[in-house]
């Protein structure tokens, strides 16, 4: 049998722009955001899980830097990520973003990184939320480090609510329902938005919705963390469904063209 060699096309499709997810081992949401969010977007994704253990303690938490490194290294090692999302709010809070930053570009060196934190911090500047109001699953004993987090880097918290759940499975539990009826109880005069804080719970599906109740710009973790993500490499086609944040990306460069 004569084995027959083909040759490659002359031109290679353009290629795809490619995200690179890390995801704590427990999380039961993350990359099912992602996939409802880039869905139709042209967007590639790989994901990587990064050790970490139930309950959702500061002290589990804190331990997931050991791992981002080899998660990272491990993440397509021989193929191209354009940009890489820690997806964890609470871990990230309990690392800090400075080790964070560290222990990923050990593994992936000079590729741009977000974490869901840090976009919320930088939406909010983005859209002039200077108080907000914030809903999470967690304990109170990571609930407040999210809330000292926040108000550091310049985003006044002017209520906070929370499910008070242990374990990601009774996070990503959460109806988005039960979560647009938490933000409007927790939205009030005087606050400018509301932020969703918990990649495990599915904070981007409630979020037009919120937004629809309360008039006001709203955020979760997994959408501040792919509008970053999506920032750092350029793309700015809209997204919508998932909040006015997505839906207007690449609004400014759009209306410099119009011009």
């Amino acid at each position: 049998m004569t084995i027959r060699h083909f040759p490659l096309p002359a031109a290679a499709e353009p290629k795809k722009p490619r995200l690179g997810l890390l995801v704590p081992a427990t999380d039961h949401i993350s990359e099912l955001a992602f996939l409802e969010m880039l869905a139709g977007s042209g967007v590639d994704f790989l994901t990587n899980r990064v050790a970490l253990a139930n309950p959702i303690t500061m002290e589990n938490l804190a331990r997931m830097v050991d791992d981002v490194t080899r998660a990272t290294t491990s993440l397509l090692p021989d193929g191209r990520i354009d940009a890489i999302a820690f997806s964890c709010t609470s871990g990230t809070v309990a690392v800090g973003p400075d080790k964070v930053a560290r222990a990923i570009h050990a593994g992936r060196p000079g590729v741009p990184f977000t974490t869901p934190i840090t976009a919320a911090v930088k939406a909010c500047r983005q859209l002039g939320l200077k108080r907000i109001a914030v809903l999470t699953p967690y304990v109170d004993e990571v609930n407040e480090p999210i809330r000292q987090f926040l108000e550091k880097n310049g985003v006044a918290v002017g209520a906070f609510g929370s499910f008070h759940l242990l374990t990601e499975p009774e996070i990503a539990s959460v109806p988005p329902a039960a979560i647009v009826e938490a933000g409007k109880a927790l939205e009030g005069p005087g606050i400018d938005g509301v932020f969703v804080s918990c990649t495990g719970m599915r904070g981007h599906a409630a979020l037009a919705a919120l937004e629809a109740a309360t008039g006001k710009p709203c955020l979760s973790s997994n959408q501040v963390q792919l509008w970053d993500a999506l920032s750092l490499i350029g793309y700015d086609r809209p997204i919508k469904g998932f909040g006015g944040l997505l839906a207007r990306l690449g609004a400014a460069k759009r209306g410099q063209a119009a011009d």
